[in-house]
């Protein structure tokens, strides 16, 4: 039904049937050559095309938008996790300036926080190593305890050769526990690097925002 007879419609409301149409809901959409349609459904075929619900006066009820083909869609996908993770990184962002600024006032600051936070990791990392010095001296003893055993002739208790075993293992635990308190000490130097040149954005910023105001002033 084309548009010619959307207004025959109307001249009949006009005329003296509203009652009869006033609560009509009819479809609008577009056609394959451009053209728009109005008429009491909408062709299947046409609906991927979007449409509107339409009252008999023209005002719109609800529109249903066109269907997006498979790029499309895609791209939009796209488009809607670019968006979320800036988002996401615009919170992380301002959660980031707000713990700045609560904890330091200078940039001073933070090399004093930096400062301190690795030498405690630095003390760790000492203990850690004396106490493995101490263990290998054990080792080193119990291994020497045994191959004098050995050139006797004797048999190594089991009890000896066990504490071998749990002083080795030992060793092993102790050295990845150093391996991950310097990997602590090398990502917070990073961090509070990052914390300072960031801290320098924030303060650059609002003193540019002081000096905006100011010369309003």
């Amino acid at each position: 039904m084309a548009v010619s007879r959307w207004a025959l419609w109307v001249a009949m409301i006009v005329i003296g049937a509203p009652e009869l149409w006033a609560g009509s809901l009819y479809y609008r959409y577009p056609s394959t050559n451009g053209t728009i349609v109005i008429d009491s459904s909408v062709p299947p075929e046409a609906v991927p095309r979007g449409y509107d619900v339409i009252r008999v006066d023209g005002s719109i009820v609800r529109t249903v938008a066109p269907q997006l083909s498979g790029a499309e869609r895609k791209a939009r996908a796209l488009e809607l996790e670019v968006a979320a993770a800036r988002a996401e990184a615009d919170a992380k962002n301002r959660k980031w300036d707000e713990s700045l600024l609560l904890r330091y006032s200078s940039v001073l600051d933070i090399d004093v926080a930096k400062e301190r936070a690795i030498n405690n990791i630095k003390v760790r990392i000492s203990i850690l190593k004396s106490n493995l010095s101490v263990i290998k001296q054990q080792i080193l003893s119990n291994q020497s305890e045994a191959a004098e055993l050995e050139r006797r002739g004797e048999e190594v208790p089991s009890a000896l050769m066990n504490t071998l075993v749990s002083l080795r293992r030992e060793v092993t635990t102790t050295e990845q526990h150093i391996n991950g308190r310097q990997q602590d000490l090398d990502e917070a130097a990073r961090g509070y690097e990052r914390d300072k040149e960031r801290f320098a954005l924030l303060q650059s910023q609002a003193e540019k925002q002081l000096r905006y105001y100011s010369s309003d002033d």
